[in-house]
């Protein structure tokens, strides 16, 4: 089994993208339009297909790009050197971060959650990465590094833990943690993993929304392998915020990707859908009890997966194939079968259902707590769900 390159909540389990990549044709076109941690691209690439991945979490699109990157170790070990070596000789007032230094909201946040220490020195190593002249796919692994030292469960560069579960809260006012030697550990693991897989095909993700897939032919992809967010169970860029800050991102940008993303607690502006939601969502459990809040979000994602399963009817070839792993969830005590709104957004969309079953989590594979939790409810089984795009 493969080893990720950095924490992501809930990834998809790589034998089931390795399963669905064994029947396809040799240099196969693979879509994943909701890309996470990029198990997908790492798993088509092995194969020797040509991946795809689209997400709007921009560290999802980082991870998945260092996945599937051909970084030189040599070189990436060179620059690894030169930056730690440029940021440690910066002075603090010397440079200038806009996004971070220009921004009192964005300021705000890293005076929360980062202590004086820790922070003058992930600013310093920031810049230097940030003028950094080597390969974008060396460049790729520093910053991964670098969010490697906050994301992370226990404490480390942040003041938070939990926060690879997405779940950070800050739990000292303190910090002795070394984020210069952090992270070079931190980048060496990342180039170890790397090392250890083999590169036959070739696989690129990009900043881009399932719902709209713009820059993709339609009939140009052979499969789509995809594990859409879970309904209100993970609020990915909670976490990931905490680094991407670090990368170029404000809060306020962040908080724009955050309240469109697919799964996101809000209610959906215009009610014009492609499918009839409220005949879905009473497939998907007993709603009616839910407050108007709850039912609201719960249709704007069956409008989510209507457009999204529209796009993968568009791009697919004929005959193409389409494998979605789903998380049911609870909420507030309600089953919800988030399946059913995959399953009647494919056959909405004229895609043929060819096979549907439930399996258990392994418990050595799921990556929250669950143990008395509500989340660990939702999460002990997930759908997959076989598709294909008729001739």
């Amino acid at each position: 089994m493969i080893k990720p390159v950095h924490p992501f909540p809930a990834r998809m389990a790589p034998e089931l993208a390795f399963r669905a990549m064994g029947d396809l044709p040799s240099n196969s076109v693979v879509l994943d339009p909701m890309v996470g941690s990029g198990t997908v691209l790492r798993q088509a690439i092995e194969f020797g297909h040509s991946a795809i991945g689209y997400d709007v979490d921009p560290l999802a699109v980082l991870m998945s790009n260092v996945w599937a990157s051909k970084a030189d170790v040599a070189e990436a070990t060179e620059a690894l050197s030169s930056i730690v070596d440029a940021a440690m000789s910066l002075a603090n007032n010397s440079f200038v971060l806009q996004w971070l230094d220009n921004d009192e909201e964005t300021l705000k946040f890293v005076d929360f959650w980062f202590a004086e220490r820790q922070k003058q020195e992930l600013r310093r190593l920031s810049y230097a990465i940030s003028i950094c002249k080597h390969s974008a796919a060396v460049v790729d692994v520093l910053k991964l590094g670098l969010s490697r030292i906050i994301v992370t469960k226990e404490r480390a560069a942040s003041l938070a833990r939990d926060t690879s579960h997405s779940r950070p809260h800050r739990v000292t006012q303190e910090n002795d943690f070394d984020v210069f030697g952090g992270f070079k550990k931190a980048v060496n693991q990342i180039l170890k993993r790397l090392s250890e897989v083999s590169q036959i095909g070739s696989g690129r993700a990009f900043i881009g929304d399932a719902r709209s897939l713009l820059d993709v032919d339609e009939c140009s992809v052979d499969a789509v392998v995809t594990s859409p967010p879970y309904l209100n169970a993970i609020d990915y860029m909670r976490g990931h915020k905490l680094a991407l800050v670090w990368l170029g991102y404000t809060i306020s940008e962040l908080r724009i990707i955050r309240s469109g993303s697919i799964g996101a607690e809000k209610s959906l502006s215009d009610k014009a859908s492609s499918l009839n939601n409220d005949e879905v969502m009473l497939e998907m459990g007993d709603l009616q009890n839910l407050p108007q809040r709850d039912r609201n979000m719960i249709f704007r994602y069956v409008d989510d997966m209507g457009r999204s399963l529209s796009e993968v009817e568009r791009v697919l070839k004929p005959r193409g194939t389409g494998i979605f792993v789903v998380g049911n969830s609870c909420l507030k005590g309600v089953f919800i079968r988030n399946s059913q709104a995959v399953i009647s957004a494919a056959v909405a969309t004229g895609l043929e259902i060819k096979g549907v079953y439930e399996r258990e989590i392994p418990s050595t594979n799921r990556y929250l707590p669950i143990t008395g939790s509500q989340l660990g409810k939702r999460m002990r089984t997930e759908t997959i769900i076989s598709l294909q795009k008729p001739a």
